[in-house]
């Protein structure tokens, strides 16, 4: 009997390294195309085969084939929409084109496409958690191009098994996202944007890779769209504030006014104007910050998909303490 083989794109980065982790241990074979070889710290340990990106072609035209692509590769960082773009866009039809025209011996089971909660855009009325049958509203040049990806994807429906999966604002181990709040408490400050309380859908990483391997093997997940994080969502401030008291580390709410937070986004966009860095807080991230209540509905992943969090917040938020204290990134 053949080994389950998995296409990881993105395998390096923070989820998926997870998801690679995952399907090794289910005795699955994970090939991962990477463009820098000796960027592979979020893979030490893990038994995946690595291949040059610009080798992808010749092992899918000439290797056994894949039962499953999961693309993860994209940037949620770039200085334009244009980079946006040929990240998340171009990449995407480039691989499924690949794929459209592989040979039939061993069909594609499913091509899951990791796209963003930012390509649904934030709740219409700072209530209501946006569903999958709400129309896109993205909000940001990164959720713009996640949602034309999107699109892409769906139009390769009669070649190709296309699933979609919208994760919100994710944590875990290897994260560095996230690593600021976790360092903040060992000053024991919290920072967040003044104003109203922002709600916000959070998933831990390991749950995700679940819910990701969950919409590709669905056999009726075929075409659709999933929100793939925790039921109850999170208001940020009182989240940033729980990471210090969980790290035994309580902290002191500081609010951040808007006119700091936008001459910190300026400022982001000079040093990318500058540098060709990438800042976290540029101009187009504020858009996001800004935003009362990014929140979606989880209700048609656990009913179609079977799949729900195994990882409460709080265990979740220990967990990926534990970690960061363990490999000194705090």
């Amino acid at each position: 009997m053949n080994t389950t083989r998995f296409l990881v794109t993105g395998a390096t980065g923070f989820i998926g390294s997870h998801f690679t982790e995952l399907v090794l241990t289910q005795g699955c074979e994970a090939v991962c195309p990477v463009r820098n070889l000796s960027e592979l710290r979020n893979l030490k340990g893990i038994p995946a085969k690595i291949i040059r990106v610009a080798d992808l072609e010749r092992e899918t035209r000439d290797g056994p084939g894949f039962d499953y692509v999961i693309h993860l590769a994209g940037a949620t960082r770039a200085p334009d929409y244009d980079g946006y773009r040929v990240a998340n866009v171009e990449l995407t039809r480039r691989l499924l084109e690949l794929f459209a025209l592989k040979r039939s011996d061993r069909p594609l089971k499913r091509f899951v496409l990791v796209s963003s909660q930012a390509a649904a855009g934030p709740s219409r009325d700072n209530v209501t958690p946006v569903k999958e049958s709400d129309t896109p509203l993205p909000v940001s040049q990164y959720g713009r191009s996640k949602l034309e990806g999107e699109k892409v994807a769906l139009e390769y429906l009669d070649r190709i098994p296309v699933t979609v999966v919208r994760p919100p604002a994710v944590f875990g181990p290897r994260d560095t996202d996230f690593l600021g709040i976790f360092r903040s408490a060992l000053f024991r400050l919290e920072v967040f944007p003044a104003g109203p309380d922002r709600l916000v859908s959070i998933i831990y990483v390991e749950d995700l890779a679940r819910g990701i391997l969950a919409a590709g093997q669905s056999e009726q997940s075929v075409g659709q769209t999933y929100f793939l994080a925790n039921p109850e969502w999170v208001v940020w401030r009182e989240f940033c504030l729980k990471v210090a008291r969980l790290m035994g580390k309580p902290a002191v709410a500081v609010p951040i006014p808007n006119p700091i937070m936008k001459m910190v986004a300026l400022a982001g966009d000079l040093v990318t104007a500058v540098t060709g860095k990438l800042p976290l807080i540029r101009s187009d991230k504020l858009e996001e910050i800004k935003q009362i209540a990014w929140i979606c509905d989880t209700g048609k992943a656990r009913t179609e998909l079977d799949w729900s969090p195994e990882f409460t917040i709080d265990r979740a938020i220990v967990k990926t303490a534990q970690w960061y204290k363990e490999n000194r990134w705090i």
